[in-house]
């Protein structure tokens, strides 16, 4: 009796929390309830999945709360409670406290609620196909009508996210509901509410790639009617849904819908009243060019496209000169037929003429988007016209007044520097690049750092060092006056000493990094010579380093007037241990160590780093 008395208390006792945090549900403090809420999958495994379908899930459905924070961690949980329940064949409870949630007024929670539902009909859908055949007919569906004939539009619009994946699930026999979901789309799309017409604008691409997949017939008598209202709606906003999804529904119609119903609909996109929409068609074109094929992108979409690139907004030209590379790959795929031009002489012909005017843009964000995208045109167009056409346009921005302008040049030169030759880079481009190396904009100047490793491999030792003096150019950069620079300049010392072996190294870096440290009066370049021996020492090999760099360190850095830099030195110390040897370890590191912690030193910094080091260095004896 007394341990069937003591089994009965422990049970108690592990429910007692469970309790705790079911009464939480309920409390008057809202933070209670929350985490209560967050914790929902602690509640049901005490439970187990029958008593969690049984009393949790109603429990819950009941008392829904009327603040949004606790409301949107409940759709979140419930959307990952599917093994709580009992696994997909009893998921179909999770549906009515998430079609609860799903009518709500604020959005974010609906939001997540409809994510949540979909989680739940892909989950069941995939996992127990009697199961989630059964669910979508007679629980999935009736809940996608329910809320899409709600009396508030806020249910309304959660319907037009549910379209998609009610339609995709349903049986493939059950013809008449997945028709059903269609008409209840068309009617949603023709709403009086502009909110629920643009959440059917915003159903649209998952909608016409599930209709597709049962039947491209339905798709083309169906979907594309309502295409063409929502194109033609009075709100832009609408129709700027409605091109953002355009790309999906070309592609899910046959050749033919494509060519006489939908081309003549996207043709209309680029003369739209609204530049908000303009700027989407500029943004989603690629998407369309792919999506309508190489004949209808070159008769069709490259026109639209020039227009948009000479449009009288500004947005609407940045985001069509953001596209002008990736249109260009496309344009050069076309082919020519009699009469039509295509190809590389279509882009010589179309393009370049309308991008050559970006440069001269007045807006600096049309002429920063294309700075980020003229170099995508040379891998395109190929050596003769990069060389003929895109090199002038890259030297008249990277002259431009706007650092943003040369910034974004700069930072995709690895796609020009490829495809022309040396000795053009060398003429060309290099004396540009060599310029902005003292740019008044530190981030140009770092861009330029970031490089130069790149282009240190392309050009050789002899020209890069020789000829072009990039090499000084790089060791004037660590007295630079922005830390960000002196520390990108030590990283590309690195770089360039792995690219150029130690000899070069020994010959050209060594003895600047030594020389800045002596003839610094200001402590930061004396401590900018420390990090670069740190980083340095990982690459020049154990003889350079004991025999040029160490010296610096235990001999005069030790001993700095400047605490910083003492203990920059214990620091660096520590750091090359394991590139020395141990005879010098004992010889020079140990002895400078010991008189840093032993000799009158007052910084306790100093004392503490040092002392590190002599650790590290006593670990490794």
């Amino acid at each position: 009796a007394e341990m069937s008395g003591n089994a009965g208390e422990d049970v108690e006792d592990a429910l007692y929390p469970i309790a705790v945090l079911l009464d939480e549900l309920k409390n008057e403090d809202i933070s209670l309830r929350l985490n209560a809420t967050r914790r929902l999958k602690t509640i049901a495994a005490a439970l187990g999945t029958e008593r969690t379908r049984c009393e949790l899930i109603p429990f819950l459905t009941e008392t829904i709360d009327d603040e949004d924070e606790v409301l949107m961690a409940l759709a979140e949980e419930l959307g990952a409670f599917v093994e709580e329940v009992g696994g997909p064949e009893h998921a179909a409870v999770l549906l009515q406290p998430l079609e609860v949630l799903a009518a709500v007024e604020e959005t974010i929670v609906r939001d997540r609620a409809v994510q949540s539902l979909k989680f739940v009909s892909e989950s069941v859908a995939s996992g127990a196909s009697d199961q989630g055949r059964e669910m979508h007919v007679a629980q999935m569906t009736p809940l996608v009508k329910r809320l899409s004939t709600g009396e508030w539009f806020t249910s309304r619009i959660s319907a037009c996210a549910l379209f998609a994946v009610a339609f995709k699930n349903l049986p493939e026999d059950r013809e008449d509901l997945k028709r059903e979901i269609i008409t209840l789309f068309q009617t949603a799309a023709r709403d009086e509410t502009p909110m629920v017409r643009r959440a059917a604008a915003g159903a649209l691409g998952p909608l016409s790639e599930a209709v597709a997949q049962f039947s491209v017939a339905l798709a083309e008598t169906e979907i594309v009617p309502i295409f063409r209202e929502l194109v033609e709606d009075e709100q832009d906003s609408v129709r700027l849904l409605t091109v953002e999804h355009a790309a999906p529904v070309c592609s899910s119609v046959g050749e033919q819908a494509r060519t006489e119903a939908l081309l003549p609909i996207v043709r209309m996109f680029v003369n739209d009243k609204s530049w908000r929409v303009r700027y989407m068609v500029a943004d989603k074109l690629v998407a369309l060019s792919e999506a309508v094929g190489p004949v209808a992108t070159r008769d069709d979409l490259l026109p639209a496209f020039i227009r948009l690139l000479k449009d009288g907004e500004a947005e609407v030209r940045t985001a069509a000169a953001f596209r002008v590379a990736d249109t260009t790959r496309l344009v050069v795929a076309t082919k020519s037929e009699p009469n039509k031009l295509g190809g590389i002489d279509l882009v010589v012909r179309e393009i370049l003429p309308a991008v050559r005017e970006l440069v001269t843009d007045p807006s600096q964000h049309v002429r920063a988007a294309f700075a980020s995208n003229v170099m995508g045109l040379a891998p395109e167009v190929g050596v003769d016209i990069t060389v003929r056409d895109v090199v002038e346009l890259v030297l008249v921005l990277l002259k431009d007044e706007f650092p943003d302008v040369r910034l974004n040049v700069i930072s995709r030169l690895d796609k020009v520097s490829f495809v022309m030759g040396i000795d053009r880079l060398a003429s060309e481009l290099l004396p540009a690049i060599v310029d902005l190396a003292e740019d008044r904009n530190w981030r140009v100047r770092l861009a330029i750092i970031e490089h130069i490793p790149l282009l240190a491999k392309q050009l050789g030792k002899d020209l890069f060092h020789d000829d072009m003096n990039l090499g000084d150019l790089c060791l004037n950069w660590l007295g630079d006056c922005v830390f960000s620079i002196r520390e990108a300049a030590i990283k590309n010392l690195r770089a360039l000493t792995e690219v150029f072996g130690i000899e070069w190294s020994l010959e050209n870096i060594i003895p600047k990094v030594i020389s800045l440290f002596n003839q610094s009066a200001n402590y930061l370049y004396r401590m900018t010579s420390l990090h670069a021996v740190g980083v340095l020492a990982e690459v020049i090999g154990p003889d350079v380093l004991e025999e040029h760099l160490l010296p610096l360190i235990t001999d005069q850095a030790c001993v700095d007037p400047v605490p910083n830099i003492r203990f920059v030195a214990a620091k660096t110390l520590a750091s090359i241990m394991p590139s020395i040897r141990s005879e010098f370890r004992d010889r020079r590191v140990r002895v400078a160590l010991k008189r840093m912690v032993e000799s009158s030193e007052t910084d306790v910094d100093v004392v503490h780093f040092a002392n590190e080091a002599l650790n590290a260095l006593n670990a490794r004896a």
